[in-house]
């Protein structure tokens, strides 16, 4: 090994650049601190130009910068300032905090890069959206997909309905019963899934578009489950829903909570419940699908079995819901179809 004496440095710089280059987190900086460590060690200047693959000189600017201020890093260069400033910064994180793109006259309900592009083109500032995801990335914004929430819906009714429902409904008093309804089609929806080519794409024949109206119950306390298909969504598909309760719980009295659709209050309806005095019907509050447990259920059959598959015809769909059903066992109906969005609100 040949050895450069004039610049064979001090033994205690050996062990700080060791320590400095195992540390270092910049792929740049971390090969200088490594080029020097080498030096310190007793390398020539053209031995570890060659390791490094730099040119010599550059290998005695580093020398005799570390010997004059001990940093190798880059010295901050002049020239045009960032486009996003510090200020403008704060000013994305406080719009994300405030969440109100209508405020500034952007018809939104949230904020996304196209978003804030448009905010700044109005303040004369022309940001790109990559710059502006950059940014979002650097503050831990996450992108996430965004919820349905009912500005109409009453928080103090709810809060009331979830107090009524735990002081009324003691375990084994009545089968509690959560109720909705749903469209599916036997043309596939979008999901997610994996690939490793750039895009996902899902297969859907338009004219395969037959949908079916779908019923439902569920028992968040035992798991059980009824469901029922029709190709119409009127009283009588209702009624024949009804019925196919009262048949499974003839012997039991059932609570059955449902959202306040018209049907539901059909005078047929009501005469058939006075017909199964054993069925009470109890009506949640309005606009909260996020208390129904069924809604829970719907979400998981849709993302499970529904979303990225065909189906050849209604009977097809109808058997396969009922399949999936029955192979989901009650344990995992009850995890799935939880009450704990009433449970927040007691």
């Amino acid at each position: 090994m040949s050895y450069d004496h004039n610049f064979i440095m001090f033994e205690k710089d050996e062990q700080a650049l060791r320590e400095l280059a195992a540390a270092c987190k910049d792929a740049k900086e971390k090969v200088r601190y490594l080029a020097l460590h080498a030096i310190s060690k007793g390398y020539v200047a053209s031995t570890v130009s060659e390791i490094f693959c730099v040119d010599e000189s550059t290998i005695y600017r580093w020398i005799e910068r570390w010997k004059k201020e001990r940093v190798v890093q880059d010295k901050p260069k002049s020239g045009r300032p960032p486009i996003l400033s510090g200020k403008g910064k704060e000013v994305i994180k406080s719009l994300l905090e405030e969440n109100n793109p209508k405020k500034h006259g952007i018809n939104a309900s949230f904020w996304d890069t196209k978003e804030l592009q448009m905010y700044f083109r109005k303040q004369d500032k022309d940001i790109s959206r990559e710059t502006l995801r950059k940014y979002l990335k650097l503050i831990d914004a996450r992108y996430v997909k965004a919820v349905i929430v009912f500005p109409e819906a009453d928080i103090e009714k709810q809060r009331a309905f979830a107090k009524k429902f735990f002081e009324e409904n003691k375990i084994g008093s009545a089968i509690i019963l959560f109720q909705d309804e749903m469209s599916a089609w036997c043309s596939a929806r979008k999901g997610y899934g994996w690939t490793l080519k750039k895009r996902l794409e899902v297969k859907a024949p338009q004219r395969n578009r037959q949908r079916l109206n779908c019923f439902g119950a569920v028992c968040p306390n035992n798991g059980d489950i009824i469901q029922m298909t029709s190709k119409e969504s009127k009283t009588p598909a209702f009624i024949r829903f009804l019925n196919k309760i009262a048949k499974k719980y003839h012997n039991k009295n059932v609570k059955l909570y449902l959202d306040n659709l018209p049907v539901h209050k059909a005078r047929k309806v009501n005469e058939f419940i006075c017909r199964h005095p054993n069925i009470q019907l109890e009506f949640m509050p309005p606009y909260s699908p996020d208390l129904n447990p069924q809604e829970q259920w719907w979400n998981y059959e849709r993302r499970k079995l529904l979303n990225n598959r065909n189906f050849s015809s209604t009977n097809q769909l109808a058997s396969s819901m009922s399949r999936f059903a029955k192979q989901t066992s009650s344990e995992q109906i009850m995890s799935i179809c939880s009450l704990e969005a009433l449970e927040r609100l007691r």
